[in-house]
């Protein structure tokens, strides 16, 4: 049992239990002595009642049963890009299955093994697949935009994977439209929420082909800008007081700025505010593009 608990998070169910030869009555008396600690019905922890997170998310599997994975926030969080709530966990399971008080379960016609993956132990949606369907479910699109350019910083995903992906979804699936959407025009890496906004705007006005978070051709290696249009030889920093207000900070934006503008490319810098000013700021960017 306890090798068994320790493959699983210290985690196990009932019916591993019979399996392994205890009868029902040797079962209840281990939860009477406080050696397993029901978590689910029919899924207990052994030796202590507290679990790791990964803990957590393996019961709220076992308790779902055969074929269940783990999915959307938690899928995410457990694979690194989504650090926001994950309660209820989320579990996905081809076969009719209700929820329970903390387990929200979705119950699919179809979950094919390429859509399925093991992390940490743990039966999981690929993070492509978790993009997919946190594309249903996500509040904003912006916090959507950020999550899918955290999983493509983390290599987890690309725009190939995603698309295979989509070709796999059904043709109604809520999430295809926006997941190619956001994909449309090639990965969109940032590194903060004003950056963002940024390219939410650029987007959104029907601007030129642009890379993010990329080194400019002919500077050396670590000169990298937030935008970059390389056509057009105009690059975009954008400039949060947080990271960009110290007197450090400004020196060396300088220097790179000066290094950039040797290459041949004009920058031009916008502060925090300047996404909100969207007309204005709209009409300097295409201005310096021409």
């Amino acid at each position: 049992m306890r090798a068994l608990a320790a493959r699983q998070h210290w985690i196990v169910t009932r019916l591993q239990l019979l399996r392994l030869g205890f009868s029902e009555s040797a079962i209840d008396r281990r939860i009477s002595s406080g050696r397993l600690f029901p978590i689910h019905r029919g899924v207990y922890a052994v030796g202590h009642p507290g679990l790791s997170r990964e803990g957590r998310y393996m019961a709220a599997v076992l308790a779902i049963g055969p074929g269940a994975v783990l999915s959307h926030f938690a899928a995410a969080a457990l694979w690194g890009f989504w650090s926001g709530p994950t309660e209820p966990i989320e579990v996905t399971v081809a076969r009719g299955v209700g929820s329970r008080k903390t387990i929200r379960v979705h119950s699919v016609k179809d979950l094919p093994d390429a859509a399925i993956a093991v992390e940490h132990g743990i039966p999981v949606t690929t993070p492509a697949r978790t993009v997919l369907d946190l594309a249903v479910s996500m509040y904003s699109d912006r916090a959507f935009a950020r999550l899918v350019h955290e999983a493509e910083a983390q290599r987890l995903v690309d725009p190939g994977l995603l698309r295979a992906e989509i070709s796999r979804a059904r043709p109604r699936c809520p999430g295809v439209r926006r997941l190619a959407n956001e994909i449309a025009d090639g990965p969109k890496p940032t590194r903060s929420g004003l950056e963002d906004a940024v390219v939410n705007l650029l987007r959104r006005h029907g601007f030129p082909p642009f890379t993010t978070d990329v080194r400019v051709p002919g500077t050396p290696e670590w000169v990298t800008v937030d935008v970059l249009f390389e056509a057009q030889k105009l690059a975009i920093e954008v400039d949060g007081d947080r990271w960009h207000g110290t007197k450090f900070r400004r020196k060396f934006d300088a220097r790179k700025q000066a290094i950039i503008e040797a290459a041949g490319v004009r920058v031009i810098r916008l502060a925090e505010d300047d996404p909100q000013r969207e007309t204005e700021t709209v009409a300097r960017i295409w201005n310096g593009l021409t």
